[in-house]
């Protein structure tokens, strides 16, 4: 009964694939259409070019016969850009009658045909009508019969019946293919007439037939026996199963599949072949596999690939096109079936080399596989990405070689990377195909930059396999060679990529990403050879210089990367110094001690302006601008880091001071001043941000550090210094100058609408340099908010009222109003100091000489306003 269950399966399969005919009869109609399009379009030119006979000699005024232009329309090809296409008939209307006795009343009745033969066995099993033999005779012959009747109605049927297809014949074999199939099965399952081995070869039999018998009755049979010859491994299986007799059959299978699809759109036959092998293929790796069945089975993959690729259309499928734009849209569905069948066949390679634990043959298959993905990718410019996809593979095979080597990542103060190896027992081998893998690659791409030019693909390919291969070969094991043996490697890898770059350069071509591609994989290699022999501040430098390098070669290899490349390389030079552990420390070993950032940032800083210059040189504007910003910022760390030594007593010796922090809100002024000059002199991106975030830097950093937070009235620290040259004065007094110098000159940088806020500024500073060097004066090196003394509060009132005595005077002298109206808003603070402070705070001589004193000034400054401000008026000059 169960045999019977299963084959009453397959009935209902059968009737759920009716739907394929109609749409697989479509897509053939379309796929020779458009064969036919595209040989009408190969042959237009030449009827273009073609040359009419001349006519025969007649009078202007004798018109040509009726009947010989029309001859000659009739000869002539028609364009279909200038001849209007002929008006499509108007499709009829569906005809029900049409579809339910032409098409599903036939399915229906294939099926009833197929059942009543299995119940006719079934009824013949159960009651003992018959023997066995004659039961499985008779099933036999209603099969062949049925699939006779099928081709004999189809031969009968006239090729032009009518415009609806004939289902007739299908459904017919498809019953008798059926009945076969349930035949084949009860003999084996149900009476054990037959053997395994020939129920086996009988229902491939049976499948094979079915495909073969498809190319004339449509994709149904076909469905049904690519279906039967998949299954029929499954419904027999073998006690004692050898790959090298069941990978042959699948093969057998999928070439039959492939044959049946040629000149026919049924892509999804394709499709589903390559599946079915595919899905045996794993099953036999997950259960019986055996180290012997290595060959067979990849050997198996790789003519998998080669029928995907080479039995559809032939040697023509290696035409070099591309695509989408000039490939033909009939080569589209084998292209896609033949790329299908490549990544199925390196699948199986894949996992044979895993399964396989990375033997010798195992890798030797897929090497075979992945050389066949790549000349596929050669051949054929629309999948050149497979190229670099199977170096992709090869490298994740071999780094998952758990036999080669154990490691760990571990901390030290060596290298950007570092971990440790411990010795595997595949480690020779290990390297041996590592290395050889990644040199193939690097020669493929290689080749294809030279040979193959129009695509990047082939850069990209040499320039990372040649590092991403020795990188991982390292990293593994590390320890079969010295680092300058690795260094050796990687600098002559290196070397190799520069001179094919160098040869590219001398010959005229358009593949400048390609050849970019090169050259930044040649840098990656000489920063790893470089990492393998260098530490520490020699590693920055070396690479600095190698950027430098890059630049000044600019101009002789051409390609597109050099200047990102170069700016890439600059990059990591900033990255190590404001980020590496290693150099954020006082290394007395060092030459110049903690004094090392005066080499250590002052010579990349030079080399990379110079490659900015050399960069500029060469039409590499973009690079070049990054390499001057980031001399700029290394010549800024390097002014405040010495700073940071010279007064904080070391990089690493503790939070920074007020003093420390006063000296580099000067020195980043001092820079942005710089900056707005060499703006007015060469306009230059850098130079207007860089002064836009330097003045912004000084600003914050005079507001929140010097101001408030690091104020020694706030933080209640000593002032360094004394009584006058203290930090007070290169805190609060330097900046002033400055920052009105930089006032005048925010227009270059486009921030003239912040002038306002730059006097306001100077004016804040000045204020409190005034006031807090009185404190300083009165309290000396450690100050507190509030006064000491009835002296010290009064001295209060009398410095602010000469402070903006001298602001107004200064702004009558200079007839600038803002400066009078500092002077005024300094004198309202005196004043409500003195009205509300000073009178009760003070007493005797010092309340009345406060209370004196200001009348006197407020009465002067009056004077002084009517005599030469508004008597004799004077124009305010132009900043």
């Amino acid at each position: 009964m169960d045999g019977f269950a299963f084959l009453i399966a397959v009935v209902t399969f059968v009737m759920a694939l009716v739907a394929l005919n109609r749409t697989a009869k479509l897509q053939t109609a379309n796929f020779k259409l458009s064969q036919e399009i595209e040989r009408l379009k190969a042959a237009r030119p030449a009827l273009q070019d073609a040359s009419l006979p001349e006519p025969p000699m007649t009078t202007a005024a004798e018109p040509p016969p009726p009947e010989t232009a029309a001859a000659k329309l009739e000869d002539t090809p028609s364009e279909p850009d200038m001849a209007p296409p002929p008006s499509a008939a108007p499709l009829p209307p569906r005809d029900v009658e049409q579809a339910l006795a032409g098409r599903w009343f036939v399915w229906i009745g294939g099926v009833a045909i197929a059942i009543g033969g299995l119940l006719f066995v079934k009824y013949a099993y159960d009651n003992g009508l018959i023997s066995p033999v004659l039961q499985v005779i008779l099933g036999l012959v209603a099969g062949f019969a049925l699939v006779g009747a099928g081709e004999w109605v189809r031969r009968r049927t006239p090729p032009a019946a009518g415009p609806a297809p004939n289902y007739v014949p299908a459904a017919l074999s498809a019953a008798g293919l059926a009945v076969l199939f349930g035949a084949l099965y009860a003999a084996y399952a149900l009476y054990g007439i037959l053997d395994p081995a020939a129920a086996f070869l009988g229902l491939a039999a049976v499948g094979l037939g079915a495909l073969a018998l498809s190319r004339w009755q449509g994709p149904l049979i076909a469905a049904l026996g690519l279906l039967g010859s998949y299954v029929t491994p499954a419904l027999i299986p073998s006690a004692d199963p050898s790959a090298w007799t069941f990978f042959p059959y699948l093969l057998i299978i999928l070439v039959s599949a492939l044959l049946v699809l040629r000149g026919r759109a049924w892509w999804w036959l394709g499709y589903a072949a390559i599946l079915g092998t595919l899905t045996w293929s794993g099953l036999w790796l997950i259960g019986p596999f055996e180290p012997g069945d290595v060959w067979p089975i990849g050997l198996s993959a790789l003519v998998t690939g080669l029928a995907a690729m080479l039995v559809l259309e032939g040697p023509a499928m290696l035409r070099d096109e591309s695509w989408p734009h000039h490939l033909a849209e009939a080569s589209r569905g084998p292209l896609a079936i033949a790329s299908t069948g490549l990544s199925a066949a390196v699948a199986v390679l894949v996992a044979l080399a895993l399964r396989g634990g990375h033997g010798d043959a195992a890798l030797s298959l897929l090497s075979a596989g992945l050389a066949l993905l790549v000349f596929f990718a050669w051949r054929k410019h629309a999948l050149v990405l497979l190229a670099p996809a199977a170096a992709v593979v090869m490298l994740a095979v071999l780094g998952s070689w758990r036999e080669a080597a154990f490691h760990a990542w571990t901390l030290d103060e060596h290298g950007i990377w570092s971990w440790s190896s411990y010795f595997g027992l595949a480690t020779q081998r290990f390297l041996r195909w590592m290395l050889g893998a990644g040199g193939a690659f690097t020669l493929v791409g290689l080749a294809g930059v030279l040979w193959r030019r129009g695509s990047p693909v082939w850069g990209a390919l040499a320039g990372g396999a040649a590092l991403a291969f020795l990188w991982v070969a390292w990293a593994r094991v590390d320890f079969m060679m010295s680092a300058a043996g690795w260094a050796t490697l990687a600098a002559g890898t290196a070397m190799l990529l520069l001179l094919v770059t160098l040869w590219w350069s001398r010959r005229p071509t358009t593949d400048a990403l390609g050849a970019g591609l090169l050259a930044a994989g040649a840098a990656a290699l000489l920063v790893m050879a470089l990492d393998l022999l260098l530490d520490g501040v020699w590693l920055s430098l070396a690479i600095a210089a190698l950027a430098l390098v890059y630049a000044l070669a600019s101009g002789v290899l051409k390609p597109r990367l050099m200047g990102p490349v170069t700016a890439a390389l600059a990059s990591l030079v900033a990255l190590r110094l404001f980020l590496s552990r290693e150099l954020w420390s006082d290394d007395a070993s060092l030459p110049f001690g903690e004094h090392w950032v005066l080499y250590g940032y002052g010579l990349p800083a030079v080399a990379l302006y110079a490659g900015s210059k050399a960069l500029r040189r060469h039409g590499q504007e973009p690079s070049a601008v990054a390499l001057e910003g980031i001399s700029l910022g290394l010549v800024i760390s390097l002014l405040s880091l010495e700073i940071r030594v010279l007064i904080g007593g070391g990089i690493t010796y503790e939070d920074p001071r007020f003093l420390e922090m006063a000296a580099h809100i000067l020195t980043w002024a001092g820079a942005a001043y710089g900056l707005i000059h060499r703006q007015r002199l060469f306009s230059s991106l850098v130079a207007t941000w860089g002064a836009r975030i330097l003045l912004a830097m000084a600003a914050a950093g005079a507001v929140g550090l010097s101001l408030l937070a690091l104020n020694p009235v706030v933080t209640g620290e000593p002032v360094p210094g004394g009584s006058i040259f203290n930090a007070l004065l290169l805190a609060y007094l330097l900046p002033v100058p400055l920052v009105l110098l930089i006032a005048r000159r925010l227009d270059v940088i486009g921030w003239g609408r912040l002038k306002p806020a730059a006097h306001v500024l100077a004016l804040v500073l000045l204020f409190a340099y005034v006031t807090l060097e009185t404190k300083r004066l009165f309290q000396g090196m450690m100050m507190t908010p509030w006064s000491q003394s009835l002296a010290e509060n009064y001295a209060y009132s009398a410095v602010w009222l000469v402070f903006a005595l001298a602001l107004f005077v200064a702004g009558i002298r200079l007839a600038r109003q803002p400066v009078r109206l500092a002077g005024l808003a300094v004198l309202a603070l005196v004043v409500l100091k003195v009205f509300i402070g000073d009178m009760s705070n003070l007493g005797g001589l010092l309340r009345i000489a406060s209370f004196v004193g200001l009348g006197f000034c407020l009465v002067g400054i009056g004077w002084l306003y009517q005599r030469f401000v508004r008597g004799s008026p004077v124009p305010q000059p132009a900043e």
